[in-house]
């Protein structure tokens, strides 16, 4: 053996015992450490369920979340529903860590954009070859994640609630094979990704990712850009071929195209060194100083809003009373204990399970949303506000020093309630008999207008925009038929003002069902 060939050998060798300080390793390692912090996150919610004794879910650690939530904390200082601050600070800081070092979020931390990356690499094997499309249609179709961006963006401030979550494959995936029933588009969406990204780089990323649409708008703005020497290039475009986005490395010395996710692979690739390299303003960075830069810029930011105390992932302990301090059956819920909604409401565990259907087989530990999963019976959590409501509404309410209040001072003057008046504020014995009690319910599924829909689908955790959608019956018409006058928040939950009100979700089914008989009965040409 030759002195050229021992020293080939030997730095073979080297390399060898070197390749985790690869480019790729570098980048696949910090790839797989957020994907299975993420998975991690997610076994736990699964294991012990969410709410402030349980473990927060993927959606706080979602930074699309804080995008779709951002309107309604700049207009309210509220968040929208299952949307936990955390989700807000994290959009914050991809944000800023973007305008940094451009689309990095979306190459090395993203777990979505990770699981798809590798199941290119099994489809690879698979097909012995990897399809990366381009022309005119894929361009086109790059378009899509703008348009659902505006579209998404555009009905959830409006209607103030999450309309991508039911569609959401993200969501799907991260929920382990939980709530196929609840969101079963999801996890047909799941389906068409992974059979997607077996056969296309990046599928969703390239196509149908809003948040990747929101990040390639600001990597624009990025100090870190790929920068090629155009002396030392020999225009073998060999860079192209290996990036999953098709840049177009020769068309400029600066790559600023926003389907640049700075994974560097062209940097690796390209077979003159130092022709092409990434830089900041005037210095270049190397793989693991890029990657020590993005983990801890994007942990000093949470550190920061931790020592803040701004950092919350679960939502805080939920009262069983409205804010004008009385029980309300709409504060229940999924992750609440059937033995917690009995001792909350003080209704017996043996009426709660009569009045909502429940066999005695299921212990009162269990969950609400857990119930049908481990008893495969069917079963939804509004059956037990249905019974809770039931029995607040037929038990005789205990003096309490402000009765008086309940019974004149909350009501809206636009519509009496004498009845409920009386049965609240005068000491009758016997008060008038419920409208939700539980026979009436099982006899008479529809609203008090008599039509056959009744408005049920109606939850109290809706807004007042997603409930006029959802059932097609005017905002406008819902509050005048209710008669409430003051102005309420349409994109706050209803049981965050009903009460204050003077009105129950019962009285938004029944104005949806007055719409929908009004509807019915009036000739096709007024319809």
């Amino acid at each position: 053996m030759t002195l050229v060939q021992i020293d080939v050998a030997l730095k073979k060798k080297s390399n060898a015992r070197r390749w985790w300080r690869s480019p790729g390793a570098i980048r696949q390692g910090v790839m797989l450490f957020f994907f299975l912090f993420l998975l991690r996150v997610a076994w736990h919610h699964n294991v012990k369920g969410g709410g402030p004794n349980g473990a927060p879910s993927v959606e706080a650690f979602c930074p699309f979340g804080g995008l779709e939530s951002l309107y309604q904390f700049v207009t309210t200082g509220g968040f929208i529903r299952r949307i936990e601050p955390s989700a807000l600070i994290l959009f914050a800081a991809v944000l800023l860590l973007t305008l940094l070092f451009s689309r990095g979020f979306c190459g090395w931390i993203c777990p979505f954009g990770s699981l798809q990356e590798w199941l290119g690499l099994l489809g690879k094997r698979i097909f012995r070859k990897k399809f990366n499309p381009s022309g005119a249609w894929d361009r086109r179709l790059r378009l899509l994640k703008y348009v659902l961006l505006v579209l998404i963006i555009g009905f959830t401030w409006h209607l103030g609630a999450l309309v991508f979550r039911p569609y959401d494959p993200f969501l799907a995936f991260f929920h382990l094979g939980e709530g196929i029933r609840e969101m079963p588009w999801a996890y047909a969406a799941l389906g068409v990704v992974i059979a997607g990204s077996l056969y296309v780089e990046r599928f969703f990323c390239k196509y149908a990712c809003p948040l990747g649409a929101v990040i390639g708008i600001a990597g624009k703005l990025g100090l870190s850009k790929v920068v090629r020497d155009e002396a030392g290039c020999k225009g073998c475009n060999l860079c192209q071929k290996k990036c999953f986005a098709h840049v177009d490395f020769l068309s400029a010395r600066v790559i600023r195209d926003a389907e640049c996710n700075h994974c560097m692979e062209c940097v690796v690739h390209c077979p003159k060194p130092n022709v092409l390299s990434l830089k900041g303003v005037n210095w270049s960075i190397s793989h693991r100083i890029y990657a020590a830069l993005l983990v801890f810029g994007l942990f000093s930011l949470v550190g920061v809003s931790k020592l803040a105390g701004y950092w919350v992932t679960q939502p805080a302990a939920v009262s069983f009373r409205d804010a004008e301090g009385r029980l309300d059956p709409e504060q229940i819920r999924g992750w609440m204990t059937l033995a917690e909604i009995s001792q909350g409401y003080g209704i017996p565990l043996r009426d709660l399970y009569q009045t909502a259907g429940l066999p005695a087989v299921v212990k009162p530990e269990t969950r609400l949303n857990q119930v049908a999963r481990h008893y495969r019976i069917e079963f939804e959590p509004d059956g037990v506000r249905d019974a809770v409501r039931a029995f607040l509404e037929r038990r005789k309410p205990a003096p309490q020093p402000d009765a008086a209040a309940e019974s004149g001072g909350q009501m809206t003057p636009s519509k009496p309630a004498p009845q409920a008046a009386a049965g609240r504020g005068s000491g009758v014995a016997d008060p008038p008999k419920p409208r939700f009690s539980a026979p009436e319910n099982a006899a008479q599924p529809a609203g008090e207008s008599g039509h056959p829909d009744g408005g049920q689908e109606v939850k109290g955790f809706m807004t007042l925009n997603e409930a006029a959608m959802k059932t097609g019956a005017p905002a406008a018409f819902i509050l005048r038929h209710m008669g409430v006058q003051a102005d309420v928040d349409p994109r706050a939950p209803m049981r965050e003002w009903l009460h204050a009100q003077g009105r129950s979700i019962q009285d938004v089914r029944d104005a949806v069902a007055a719409w929908r008989a009004a509807r019915s009965s009036a000739p096709p040409s007024a319809r």
